[in-house]
């Protein structure tokens, strides 16, 4: 079967909605997959025979979708995929809950002059912009790590002293990552109940070249940050960070990576951090899939997940979600027999969301759908049947997938092979886009060919570039990858 490499992960598309206010959609009975598996929203009845749509549909739809690749598959199939995806609507809360913020700031000596000045400017704008009642922390690391500030609630006074303590960031010594993300970690495990919404922004320059160092190691400590609510932003700054660990660092904590070639978008990017975090509408959400019987789940491609659910069931956790966000996953799944699919639908998994309500105290959530699927020896049949979703998922994961891979070519100089690598994702995405069948998925994966054209034409032109831009232009197709794997 197909496999996809470790950082094929699942699409996040951050987009904040506008409205306000708008409560969220209930947990109905679980409804049953659609046409190719995909879920159809639930209408009203109005009489017999009657659909009337709900005067906000939102209040009544799930946000959790799943499906097979198809409603037929070729007879005799064994290993296929399920495509899975979390939609919350664009909606935004009239409040967010209390948050708890980390600012991890590298402070060695590679950061001196304007990658300093900025970051003390961004770490000051965010503290700005906390409510009163957050809880912030502030710490440094380069040899070893000090807590600049201890996690402290917001007021009047504290943020002016907080804000002091920033201005007195001053770079010096190497880069010991894993002690900024321990303490981190330390804090976190720390933070009261009532602050559900908990973020550790690093801010870093450089390779981590002090203590543990390897993107295994600190991954490791962002993904038991995970397990106390605590997600990872990343901000990677200039050319000489090591993506592979700030990579890590957003896949094992289900959180973001921003790649930032000047200083000064520092501010801006935490802006729209932010914007994002008070959007949250959920936390602690992460999904479940239970196998039917007959059915062996596998895996779950590049996204960390585990076989912590009865019956060798597959967890993925999420973390927060905020208005408008997208999340998709890829399973590997296992029809032990066949022929019990053949001629009938069968259940493959029931796919469920559970997560803390932001709106309603905190309050724990579950929706539910069950995919379907069944077997054909009529090839026109199963090609009518592809669920255009998930083919999408799969395409776009591959892609993303292949673009890392171009990347680290790139860094290598070996543009030629960056350049077959991106011609591959481009062609995948494309035939992908003739095969899917509804136009919203057309057209997003069209979209992700024409980028990756983008990037090709970027890459052909780097042999003759300066080495810091080829770098750049390496860190920004590893970026875009990861925003297209979700991060």
């Amino acid at each position: 079967m197909r496999k996809l490499g470790t950082l094929a992960l699942a699409s996040l598309s951050l987009v904040v909605g506008c409205a306000k206010g708008t409560p969220l959609p209930q947990a109905p009975a679980a409804p049953t997959a659609g046409p190719a598996g995909e879920t159809a929203s639930p209408l009203a009845t109005d009489g017999p025979g009657q659909a009337v749509e709900p005067a906000d549909l939102r209040r009544s739809s799930t946000w959790i979708g799943a499906a097979p690749e198809g409603d037929f598959l070729p007879s005799g199939t064994s290993d296929t995929f399920l495509g899975v995806w979390v939609d919350v609507p664009e909606v935004r809360p009239e409040l967010r809950p209390p948050m708890q913020v980390a600012l991890v700031v590298d402070t060695s000596g590679s950061m001196a002059g304007a990658k300093i000045d900025s970051a003390r400017s961004a770490a000051a704008t965010l503290v700005r912009n906390l409510k009163d009642g957050d809880i912030v922390a502030l710490d440094a690391f380069s040899d070893s790590a000090r807590t600049v500030v201890p996690p402290t609630r917001l007021d009047a006074r504290s943020r002016g002293e907080i804000l002091r303590q920033i201005s007195g960031l001053v770079p010096v010594g190497s880069t010991n990552m894993f002690a900024g993300l321990t303490l981190a970690e330390s804090q976190m495990l720390g933070a009261p109940a009532t602050h559900t919404l908990r973020r550790v922004v690093v801010i870093s320059d450089g390779i981590a070249n002090v203590g543990p160092s390897s993107p295994e190691i600190l991954g490791s400590v962002a993904e038991r940050g995970l397990r106390s609510r605590a997600q990872i932003t990343s901000l990677g700054v200039g050319n000489d960070y090591d993506e592979r660990t700030l990579n890590a660092l957003a896949v094992r904590s289900s959180g973001r990576l921003y790649h930032l070639s000047e200083p000064r978008e520092m501010a801006s990017i935490l802006q729209n951090e932010l914007a994002l975090l008070d959007g949250t509408l959920a936390s602690e959400a992460f999904v479940e899939i239970v196998p039917a019987p007959g059915v062996q789940i596998l895996g779950a491609e590049g996204i960390r997940a585990d076989f912590s659910v009865p019956e060798r069931g597959l967890r993925i956790p999420l973390g927060a979600l905020h208005a408008g966000q997208h999340r998709e996953a890829l399973v590997r799944v296992r029809i032990t027999d066949p022929a019990m699919f053949e001629g009938h639908a069968r259940s493959l998994a029931s796919v469920r969301l559970r997560f803390r309500d932001a709106q309603e105290n905190d309050l724990e959530r579950i929706q539910e759908v069950v995919a379907r699927t069944q077997m054909s020896h009529d090839d026109a049949l199963v090609q009518r049947s592809v669920s255009s979703r998930t083919k999408a998922i799969v395409a776009i994961m591959d892609a993303s997938r292949t673009q890392m891979e171009a990347a680290q070519r790139i860094n290598d100089g070996n543009f030629v092979d960056a350049d077959k690598e991106l011609a591959k994702a481009e062609q995948t995405l494309a035939a992908q886009a003739r095969v899917v069948t509804t136009a919203q998925e057309k057209k997003r994966l069209e979209t992700a060919a024409s980028k990756v054209a983008s990037a090709r034409a970027a890459t052909r032109a780097m042999p003759s570039k300066p080495k810091a831009d080829q770098r750049d232009g390496a860190l920004r197709l590893n970026a875009d990858a990861m925003h297209e794997a979700g991060f």
